[in-house]
Order: C-alpha cells, then structure tokens, then sequence
C-alpha cells in the first residue's frame, strides 16, 4: 500500500460565519473524489478568522489531483471566496500508525469464500493485494481491509468504511473492475454481510 497523504492548509477567512458553511459544502463535494479518507476542520481558539484543514488521502496522487480542483474548478468557487489569506499549505506523510482508524459507527462488510479448485494460494493473495491497492483502497469512505484464514480453510474478508452504507457502495463498486473480475475468478464465495462497529 502507498503511504497516507496529509494536506495541512492553513488560512484566514473574510467572515468566519459564512466561511463554515461553505467550507462543509466544499467537504461534501471532496468526500465523492477518488482518495478521500476524511477532512477534519479546525478552527481559531484566539482568533475566529482562523481555520486549519487537516485532509487524509489514500496517496500523494490523489491529493494533488484534489488541490487542483478546489484551485480551480468553479464548484469550490464559493470556498475559494471565502479565504482572505492562506498561511501555509503542503501535502506530508507519517509513519504507518494506524492513520485510517476503524471507530464506532465504521461499516464492515464480511465475505466469506473458498478457494477454486487448482487455485493456489500465493496467486489469490497476489490479486487481492492488487485489488485493494490499485482500486478498493482508492474508493471514497474506504478504511482498510484485512484477510482472514479460517482453520478450515475458508477465507473471511474483512472490508471498513466510514459507515455501513459507503461499505455497501463499495462492494457493489467491484463490478467490472478488472481487478476485482480477476480475483473473483479465483474464488468461490459462500457469503456476504454488512454491518455497522458499536
């Protein structure tokens, strides 16, 4: 997996009231792109004007791509209008420590599947890694995933999302990738649920 991409902007608004509103549409509009894990919004303690974004993307990639946009595309015009002055804004990673952490309220959903017949095992990890990396983990809401051997044998897939109806949406999103069409071709599923952590 690529690393996490942090971008931290930091900046100034014109009218802190009207700024928050168009910032949370910006965050609705962002939270659809390829990439997105979360934008947490900060504001000043001293002063009202001030605003720190902290946004996660899956890797460096995407965040660029996002940065782009919100520069430029007229959706985020009212956003853009907003900012009286930008302080500071670069894209960092960190570490491997847990960045996309699973809370209450995460969706999961649990496949369970077996091999098919003359599939080895080192092939099916071999497409699931490509599967996750080059396409699951890309998708809006997405948290990680972890795969699972039972003593019999069987295989639990464990798939996290921002909430249940996004882990939905990206399971239904497996459809005609050919990634996804290429690890399902090695595999026979036994079941599929979705549910949400307590």
């Amino acid at each position: 997996m690529t690393a996490i991409c942090y971008e931290i902007v930091t900046y100034k608004t014109k009218d802190a009231d009207q700024a928050d509103t168009v910032r949370d549409d910006a965050r609705a509009l962002l939270a659809s792109q390829p990439g997105f894990i979360a934008w947490t919004p900060f504001k000043g303690v001293d002063d009202a004007n001030a605003r720190a974004d902290l946004v996660a993307w899956t890797d460096h990639h995407s965040a660029r791509v996002a940065a782009q946009m919100v520069g430029n595309a007229v959706e985020f015009a009212d956003f853009r209008g907003s900012v009286a002055t930008v302080a500071s804004m670069a894209h960092y990673i960190a570490p491997p420590l847990d960045p996309q952490p699973v809370v209450a309220g995460s969706g999961i959903e649990l496949g369970r599947f077996r091999l098919k017949p003359g599939v080895e095992e080192i092939s099916m990890l071999a497409a699931y890694e490509a599967m996750v990396s080059r396409h699951l983990g890309h998708q809006p809401g997405w948290r990680r995933q972890h795969l699972v051997k039972l003593q019999d044998g069987t295989f639990i897939d464990l798939a996290f999302a921002s909430d249940r109806d996004r882990a939905e949406a990206i399971c239904a999103g497996w459809v005609g990738n050919a990634d996804c069409d290429h690890f399902l071709s090695m595999i026979e599923p036994v079941s599929m649920e979705f549910g949400t952590i307590l």
